[in-house]
């Protein structure tokens, strides 16, 4: 069987978006070309039933007007940048605001806003392609994106390629919210991550530092527990962003390895994130409250996590931090994988 594809509605502006349907033993993903985004994720529980497990919305105008970024593909750089502005081989680069002074995910017209192109596609892939032009967001160069969704024997694997045709940075990654019931909220989804540091921000969501130690701390996620446990304790980092937004530092530092671990209290699905990128920002969904979710109704603070591969916030004005510019004649290359069993 061919993956289906069929229309899923026009932006406000007018460009046509598409749905695709992929299919591979008892999974099933949805991807729309808006965003590149993952709009539905369906894999068994404990029971053999179908569960959806990411949140997402009936229409494109949905995905326009609510903000969250929903299952969308993130850049040309994920997370804040402070300032909105960056540093290039030592020169300062203006971006392009839009989170007060701050860049958040790319700008207003980053990746998540725009319509993808399907290169190719068949029963359990995808492959996505845009063409981000030179300056948009305010980074230099034309950069190719291609993104190739894939339903394995263990989950979904994201694959990120990019080249440019000048420095520039790159930081890519997908913000879809996680909710293994499939409904109420995650704060009893139990949480196990691969990490002893996390990055602390300010009350503007901007790093402090690269890395500080999670012992004794209510971001210590080093031995599982239930993301509700401690997200109310009386900590100056949580109150800063209203709960879990933070970056933490993976160990081991390189290669395709396990990140995280998350467990569905009640439908028993457990979903491993690997990964080979150096950090994941973890995101308890505090903010999120919007409107036409799937189904009718609307989504609430903390109905679902995200787990957001990266490299670290605001990197781009501290190289001290190490090297992460796309330079010509070089390829950006990373993937993530969802493994998803039950317990």
């Amino acid at each position: 069987m061919l993956v289906l594809k069929e229309p899923f509605g026009s932006t406000l502006d007018g460009r046509g978006v598409d749905k695709l349907t992929l299919r591979k033993g008892s999974m099933e993903a949805e991807v729309i070309t808006y965003g590149a985004a993952l709009r539905a994720l369906r894999v068994p529980d404990k029971n053999g039933t179908p569960v959806d497990v990411v949140l997402g919305y009936d229409a494109v105008r949905e995905y326009e007007t609510n903000g969250g970024y929903l299952g969308a593909v993130v850049g040309r750089y994920a997370n804040r940048i402070a300032g909105a502005g960056c540093f290039i081989d030592g020169q300062r680069a203006a971006l392009v605001p839009n989170e007060g002074a701050k860049q958040l995910h790319g700008g207003p017209e980053g990746f998540s806003t725009q319509v993808f192109d399907v290169e190719d596609a068949g029963e359990d892939f995808a492959v996505l392609t845009y063409t981000s032009p030179d300056g948009q967001g305010g980074f230099p160069g034309a950069l190719e994106l291609r993104v190739t969704y894939t339903l394995t024997g263990q989950g979904l694997s994201l694959r990120y390629e990019a080249v440019s045709d000048k420095v520039t940075h790159c930081n890519i990654t997908n913000h879809a919210y996680f909710n293994l019931n499939g409904s109420g909220d995650i704060l009893g989804h139990r949480l196990w991550l691969a990490s002893s540091r996390f990055t602390p921000v300010d009350a503007d969501s901007i790093p402090v530092a690269m890395a500080r130690s999670v012992a004794g701390t209510p971001f210590d996620f080093t031995v599982e527990k239930a993301v509700g446990r401690d997200i109310g304790a009386d900590d100056e980092q949580l109150r800063n962003v209203k709960g879990y937004d933070h970056n933490y530092v993976l160990d081991p530092a390189q290669g395709l390895r396990l990140a995280a671990r998350l467990t569905g209290e009640q439908s028993g699905i457990v979903m491993e994130t690997w990964t080979e990128k150096p950090g994941v920002q973890l995101y308890s969904g505090n903010c999120l409250e919007t409107r036409g979710a799937k189904g009718g109704g609307d989504y609430a603070p903390r109905q679902a996590l995200c787990l957001e591969t990266q490299f670290f916030p605001d990197s781009p004005n501290h190289p001290e931090w190490g090297d992460i510019l796309l330079r010509p004649g070089k390829k950006y290359d990373y993937t993530t994988e969802y493994r998803f069993g039950v317990e």
